[in-house]
């Protein structure tokens, strides 16, 4: 069967074994010298050699080619010219399988083979020469035979051929040892069908034929750009009190391009350029309309006989305690330095009063002395012991966060470009130092709701400077070399600052409170009775923040700012964050502390009247020292009849109720009178209640006349003041 295998398709595959042999015959390509990589899933790709002849061959794989062929650049430096680039048109499997004819496309194995090749011319060289014919099929035939087990039973296919126009002819298939195909269609589709069986699911480069001009030799250099995936950053932070940040930034770059970067100069690009995909491989078809539907649908019939019938739409630093601080609690090194010597001194001078020292006591004492001079000598040794060794773990972090690249501009976007060739094996990952700077930033407690009543987070405030942007990507960070948990830095663009929450802690209570008012009125202009008053309308917010804690701190609450308002004398420290503000609030330990946030907005008004804001702005304006006499004398008149007039009102209010008392009282007698008996016995009392009753209506009418002649007096100053507002024009 081996073979017949063979034999079968030696003659047909002869072509493809020797196209397979010169395809994986190794051949010099351009190796790969520069690469760039961004951050919107693209790669820029330079390959740098020299050659002799007419042709460089360029292999790509196919989910890169559409992307080579809309970017791809050849240039050479020796002077020639590019003339043309080629490559197969893509056909994918499926597509070249339809194309086969369905004999070929549907069989599997040599009977299937056999079995579909009915009825083609073939030669066959077996046991019994060489026989010509059409197959006519293939059977399986049962043979019987006897041996030391007995009878056995074995199947044998045969083959049946047609070698004349009424003669067949059959062989045993384990008895063929070479088959030629006589049918040239059947011979290339089985061919390709084995071509389709062998790419499929494999990894198959597609060879881009770049032609040059000339036969001399050639420095190419030639570029291109594919898909690859995005590099990312990690950082690590190292956090110490009053000296900063040292902060250290590696980059994770993947190489699954398929072939090995040696010693490539690699470039880290920071930003996104715009790109996208196109197909520019697989053969394009336009749909075309289908027009069929105008043809005729049906024909017309014979008429009929004639018969004669008629037709039918998107701070400072933290306050560290000073020596000071510690002064006032008596704990400083000269206060109880000082006292314990003084205490010392006057202990020895009454014992050597009262008895000399023994030779047994002064030993002892000299030891005591030696045993602390001692011990004082080894703290002291251990502390510079401690000191050097902390100075030699920041000489080695500073020295192990070199940055292996130089950072620039390249128009919007920030490059990282590597000082040294950089080696990244196919389907390797490599870790890549492109930050190491010391920056601006300390250890803060941060409010980012502060309505919420939770917990302040400790943070780390990081203030970029002017070398770089600093890309998003997660952080690990380090209070005085000591880990103190991991964040996520967002993109923090140059001379930004930004907040990178890392733990929570508690010992704080905040309260927020909130005012708005209208201040700085001042008289814009009076046309025709109409006055308008300028001003602002201010809204300050109030943090109080109270600390249980045994340290000072330095907090920052979130707020956010009031659209259409500015903010008036912010706090220097503050950082502003597009809509949103962080205030700074320093407390001292186990106190309390506030901060205000205050904005303004300018506003006008527009009154008809003496209503309390115009009032105010008159008042405003005769303060000024720009006054027009003939605008400041009718205001000075407008004042003193609201004043009248405000004397007016609190008069008809006590009037009000002198009447609403008086009209209780006659209520109350008319009541008493109603209800007294009648004849003699009740007659005085009768009289003294009528009595009262009309002293009562007196007063009564008394009061209503002076409220109706206090209402006419009010009517006459409003009457006067609109009239004086009309004749009053200030522009």
């Amino acid at each position: 069967m081996r073979r017949l295998l063979l034999a079968l398709l030696a003659p047909l595959t002869l072509p493809a074994c020797l196209q397979l042999q010169q395809l994986t015959e190794p051949k010099r390509e351009l190796p790969v010298t520069k690469v760039v990589l961004y951050q919107n899933g693209v790669g820029y790709f330079e390959r740098r050699g020299k050659i002799r002849g007419k042709e460089v061959e360029l292999r790509v794989r196919p989910d890169q080619v559409n992307d080579v062929l809309k970017s791809l650049s050849v240039l050479d430096l020796s002077g020639g010219t590019p003339s043309s680039a080629s490559l197969p048109v893509e056909r994918s499997g499926d597509r070249l399988a339809q194309e086969l004819p369905p004999q070929v496309r549907n069989a599997t194995g040599m009977l299937g083979l056999l079995q579909v090749l009915r009825g083609a011319e073939v030669e066959v060289d077996c046991d019994l020469g060489t026989l010509h014919g059409r197959v006519v099929g293939v059977e399986t035939t049962q043979r019987h035979y006897v041996n030391g087990n007995g009878e056995q039973v074995s199947s044998e296919p045969i083959l049946t051929l047609m070698s004349g126009e009424d003669q067949l002819q059959t062989v045993a298939v384990s008895q063929i040892g070479r088959l030629t195909i006589g049918d040239r269609t059947l011979s290339v589709g089985l061919q390709q069908s084995l071509d389709i069986s062998k790419s499929d699911g494999a990894w198959k480069p597609i060879s881009v034929t770049v032609r040059l001009a000339g036969d001399e030799s050639h420095d190419l250099i030639i570029s291109y750009i594919h898909e690859v995936p995005v590099w990312r950053p990690a950082y690590r932070a190292w956090v110490e009190s009053g000296k900063g940040i040292q902060l250290q930034g590696w980059a994770v770059v993947d190489n699954v391009s398929g072939e090995p970067w040696n010693d490539v100069n690699l470039t880290l690009v920071v930003g996104s350029p715009l790109s996208f995909r196109y197909s520019l491989y697989a053969p394009h078809t336009v749909e075309r309309p289908d027009l069929s539907s105008r043809l005729p649908q049906t024909a017309e019939a014979p008429p009929p006989p004639d018969v004669g019938f008629a037709p039918e739409a998107p701070p400072p630093p933290s306050p560290a305690m000073a020596e000071s601080d510690f002064d006032g609690l008596g704990l400083s090194g000269a206060g109880s330095g000082g006292g314990g010597a003084g205490y010392g001194r006057g202990y020895a001078k009454s014992a050597k009063m009262s008895a000399p020292p023994s030779p047994m006591r002064e030993a002892r004492d000299q030891s005591m002395a030696m045993a602390a001079r001692q011990q004082a000598q080894r703290a002291q040794v251990q502390d510079q012991m401690r000191r050097q060794e902390e100075e030699a773990r920041r000489d080695a972090m500073q020295r192990s966060a070199q940055a292996l690249v130089q950072g620039r501009e390249v128009g919007a976007l920030y490059a990282y470009e590597a000082t040294t060739p950089i080696t990244v094996p196919d389907r390797s990952a490599a870790l890549i130092n492109i930050v190491s700077r010391k920056i601006d930033g300390k250890d803060i407690f941060l409010f980012r709701d502060p309505q919420s009543g939770d917990s302040p987070f400790r943070a780390v405030m990081l203030k970029n400077g002017k070398e770089s942007t600093i890309e998003g990507g997660p952080i690990t960070l380090y209070i005085d070399d000591t880990f103190a948990g991991e964040g996520f830095i967002g993109r923090v663009a140059k001379d930004e600052t930004a907040f990178v929450p890392y733990a929570k802690e508690g010992g704080f209570a905040l309260n927020l409170q909130q005012d708005a008012r209208i201040d700085e009125l001042h008289l814009a202009k009076i046309i025709d009775g109409r006055i308008t008053i300028q001003g602002k309308r201010v809204s300050t917010r109030t943090v109080k923040l109270e600390s249980n804690r045994d340290k000072p701190s330095l907090a920052y609450v979130k707020l956010a700012l009031t659209g259409g308002m500015e903010l008036v004398n912010p706090p220097k420290e503050l950082v502003r964050a597009g809509n949103e503000v962080y205030l700074p609030v320093e407390i001292a330990a186990k106190a309390k502390a506030e901060a205000k946030l205050v904005e303004s907005t300018p506003m006008e008004i527009v009154e008809m009247g003496l209503t309390p804001q115009v009032l105010d702005a008159f008042r405003y304006y005769l303060q000024g020292t720009n006054l027009v006499d003939a605008v400041a004398g009718p205001i000075r008149e407008l004042l003193a009849a609201q004043e009248q007039r405000a004397a007016l009102e609190r008069d008809q209010e006590n009037l009000s109720r002198q009447q609403q008392i008086l009209e209780a009282d006659g209520q109350r007698i008319q009541g008493n009178l109603d209800s007294l008996p009648a004849g003699a016995v009740a007659a005085d009392l009768r009289k003294k209640l009528v009595e009262q009753l009309a002293t009562t209506a007196k007063k009564q009418a008394e009061t209503t006349k002076k409220l109706v002649e206090g209402q006419v007096k009010l009517a006459a100053i409003d009457e006067r003041v609109r009239t004086s507002l009309r004749q009053i024009e200030l522009k």
